[in-house]
């Protein structure tokens, strides 16, 4: 058996070509279970070779169309003709790209130069669908890793390399920074905006600076909402409220939309709600004070007492530890000051009769004063969370925990263990942002969008160019 593939270019004018794609040659005499069908490299040669027809033939009519001036159809004048190579997801294509000169009347510049209409389309030399492609496998692999997958799978890639891979990701990070879209339904003004934001450590690979660096990481949710991931490094951004800020109000579609902030409270972190330009509902971490009353209760219950005094002690400070869960869940802090004051005093005047016991005492005295510490210094953030859970709202940073699982652990720290610089990080950590919450390339075409939108001043600048040039010499 003979297989021969072949296909066919219609232009857009009616002209048709027939090209041969590819030839296998199938005896039956040698059939073997490795011959049948295609196998991969088969397929590998049928794209690589249909892609090679099919670019150059693209391009060749595209060019023929853009020589051609769009105002007055006057044939353009033609420069020279140049060899392009694009990079696409079958291959590396070489393509004949001729350079022209513009036509004065043509918009957007109105002026005569030199362009190349395919560089127009290819700035890169990569096709979009690669460059989505490599972003994507590199948000979740070492850059070695996509190489290596896709030498596998894909025709033309023997030459691609991993810093090519790194290059690309991280310059496609920077275009998407910053940029955020709109909800495809706008919910209700009256709905309210979960924020969780937590922080995660990766191992930076400058040794002038620390030796790891802090990535933000958050997860944004509301009712009848996909939950949103974002993370940013500190020091890339201008200020980290500002990016929450637009992040929000893009989100909800208004200037001020209502919201809680839910933080662990620490330095940093706990103080950005403030900054915004709106007002937000700053929420404690539940989890984070639960379970330092959890530690509470093991040292309370894991003291070896001895004499009558002792057991009888334990047995008033594993109640009063109880209790005082209770009270933070309720917001009861009248109740939860006095208990925590009743306990201090029992560790500070009951005479202990085994150093054991004494060292159980002490620690608890000091873990107890830690948390009354903690509880001040965030208690304009501590809330009623039982009422909070019965109306089911969040009341813990676990959605910020899966968050930082997700974009830090899963691809910088503890599945890959990398170095890396606070720049790389951060951009990175867009792409996987972006890759989670599936707007990838509706981010990326937002960019394109806005780039090709020229700005108002030179908008400006060719608008009175145009018209001096119009307008009639006066005579002396």
């Amino acid at each position: 058996m003979k297989i021969i593939v072949r296909a066919e270019l219609v232009t857009d004018w009616g002209e048709t070509t027939a090209v041969e794609v590819a030839q296998f040659d199938r005896p039956v005499s040698e059939l073997e279970p490795e011959c049948l069908g295609l196998s991969l490299a088969d397929g590998k040669q049928v794209l690589s070779n249909l892609q090679k027809f099919f670019v150059p033939a693209q391009a060749y009519e595209y060019c023929e169309v853009r020589s051609v001036c769009s105002n007055c159809r006057r044939q353009l004048r033609l420069k020279d003709y140049r060899r392009l190579k694009v990079d696409t997801v079958f291959g590396t294509v070489s393509v004949r790209s001729p350079r022209l000169m513009s036509c004065p009347c043509e918009p957007p510049y109105y002026l005569e130069g030199l362009f190349s209409p395919m560089s127009q389309i290819i700035p890169e030399r990569a096709a979009p669908g690669l460059l989505l492609l490599q972003a994507r496998l590199a948000s979740k692999m070492s850059f070695r890793q996509v190489v290596s997958i896709m030498q596998e799978f894909l025709p033309g890639t023997e030459k691609l390399n991993h810093v090519t891979v790194r290059n690309r990701t991280l310059r496609l990070g920077s275009r998407i920074d910053g940029i955020e879209l709109p909800l495809a339904v706008p919910l209700s003004p009256d709905n309210e905006w979960s924020i969780a934001i937590d922080g995660g450590f990766v191992r930076g690979r400058d040794e002038a600076r620390p030796a790891s660096f802090e990535i933000l990481t958050g997860r944004l949710s509301a009712p009848g909402m996909k939950p949103r991931v974002f993370a940013c490094v500190r020091g890339e951004v201008d200020s980290i409220a500002e990016r929450l800020a637009s992040l929000l109000q893009t989100c909800s579609g208004s200037p001020a939309p209502k919201v809680c902030m839910i933080t662990d409270g620490a330095n940093g972190v706990q103080s950005i709600h403030r900054q915004l330009p709106f007002p937000a509902t700053p929420i404690l971490d539940w989890f984070h004070i639960s379970m330092r009353i959890r530690y509470l209760e093991q040292i309370s219950k894991g003291m070896h007492a001895r004499s009558e005094t002792e057991k009888h002690t334990k047995s008033v400070l594993c109640k009063q530890m109880t209790k005082l869960r209770w009270c933070f869940w309720n917001a009861s802090f009248k109740k939860a000051e006095e208990k925590i004051h009743q306990a201090l005093m029992l560790c500070r005047i009951i005479v202990p009769q085994t150093p054991a016991f004494r060292d159980s005492l002490s620690h608890l005295d000091y873990r107890l004063r830690d948390l009354w510490a903690y509880i001040g210094s965030n208690k304009s953030s501590v809330i009623a969370y039982a009422k909070r859970q019965r109306e089911d709202k969040p009341v813990s940073t676990a959605m910020a925990e899966s968050a930082v699982n997700q974009v830090i652990n899963a691809r910088m720290c503890k599945r890959q263990q990398m170095r890396w610089t606070p720049r790389g990080a951060h951009l990175l950590a867009q792409v996987r942002c972006a890759v989670i919450n599936g707007d990838l390339p509706q981010k990326l075409a937002a960019y394109n969008k806005k780039m090709s939108e020229m700005p108002e001043h030179i908008s400006r600048f060719l608008e009175l160019l145009r018209a001096g040039m119009e307008r009639e010499p006066q005579p002396f």
